[in-house]
């Protein structure tokens, strides 16, 4: 191999591991708290990159403490304490992003299954949406997005008569169209400067 594709290879490489470097898991353990209580915590929360949105007329977010059994999921998950409160992840910098799963668990155990339903606004204007249903019996359960969920600018879903709490949301930034044409002429650049 040339020196020039040497080179083309190192930087291609960089860059791919840069945005694999940015992917972020949204775990909430920040806001553990050792207790039977349950806490109250503002309107927004960021973690790696990422913002979630409370958007209900008296917006908070809320967790469990790690005493209170049955509701305390082993792992510290938020939710929107508001009945049809919505939450609205995106990321800090308003770029785009992929989701891949997320981890839902029963607010209180109802013993019905029952679906949640995630929109997404695309890049460019459209929508997608992904429906997943709780088995109704208190647990953390995990579920993937397909294909559609990314170029993502936000990510919304209603706290509606079942309630739920949500955990390790797995999320990864996503170039977009113009930082990859930005980042095709450099790797030009380099070739036909390497040519020369």
């Amino acid at each position: 191999m040339n020196k020039g594709m040497q080179l083309l290879t190192g930087v291609a490489l960089l860059f791919g591991m840069a945005c694999a470097a940015e992917a972020a898991v949204l775990d909430f353990e920040s806001l553990r708290h050792d207790d039977d209580q349950i806490a109250a915590h503002s309107a927004t929360y960021e973690e790696d990159g990422f913002r979630l949105t409370n958007t209900a007329d008296d917006p908070s977010f809320a967790t469990f403490g790690t005493g209170m059994d049955g509701l305390f999921t082993g792992s510290t998950a938020l939710f929107n304490d508001n009945w049809e409160g919505t939450t609205v992840l995106t990321r800090t910098d308003g770029g785009w992003f992929r989701l891949n799963s997320i981890a839902l668990a029963e607010l209180y155990p109802l013993e019905e299954p029952y679906a949640v339903t995630f929109t997404g606004l695309l890049g460019d204007g459209s929508t997608v949406s992904q429906s997943f249903t709780l088995d109704g019996l208190f647990g953390a359960e995990t579920f993937t997005f397909d294909a559609t969920f990314t170029n993502l600018v936000s990510v919304s879903w209603l706290q509606s008569d079942y309630f739920h709490q949500f955990d390790n949301i797995d999320a990864s930034p996503v170039p977009e169209p113009s930082t990859l044409l930005l980042f095709g002429a450099g790797l030009l650049a380099v070739a036909a400067g390497r040519r020369k």
